[in-house]
């Protein structure tokens, strides 16, 4: 991964778009493991904002493509998958290496600037506390029936 952040580094230092196929379940339903693609600039060129989803390099040297879900005081982010719902505090601007601005899903190109789009990104951010009652709850039945039963069919 090291080498495709150089390379990233050098497109955008010309100016250019990085376009590569994500993997990972993490920002479904938006965008399919292996199967889109994703289009990426330089945050110097389009600052990242809320609901933008951005590629960024944990402090562990992990990159991630999670979506903007708010802004902290000091000018940090917090960034969460569109699949998951804990939300990852602190992120720094430093640490975004490149912003969403298109993305193929089969023979379809989505414009993030386009509204139906950023109308999708403000409901599915909202909605996030939601899921993660919902998630929580799904955790629960699966521990209490599925794992009891297991134990008691042996």
């Amino acid at each position: 991964m090291e080498q495709i952040a150089q390379l990233m580094e050098e497109v955008f230092a010309q100016g250019g778009v990085f376009r590569f196929r994500p993997t990972g379940r993490s920002m479904l339903p938006m965008l399919r493991e292996r199967r889109d693609t994703v289009l990426l600039c330089s945050p110097a060129k389009r600052p990242p904002r809320k609901y933008d989803v951005v590629l960024y390099r944990r402090d562990n040297g992990q990159f991630w493509l999670h979506r903007i879900v708010g802004q902290e005081d000091g000018g940090g982010f917090s960034l969460c998958g569109d699949n998951q719902y804990r939300v990852e505090r602190g992120v720094r601007p430093e640490q975004i290496a490149g912003v969403l601005i298109k993305f193929t899903r089969g023979k379809r190109e989505i414009a993030v600037d386009s509204p139906l789009y950023r109308g999708y990104a403000a409901v599915w951010t909202a909605c996030r506390p939601l899921r993660s009652a919902a998630i929580r709850e799904l955790h629960w039945v699966r521990r209490v029936f599925f794992r009891r039963g297991s134990a008691q069919r042996k």
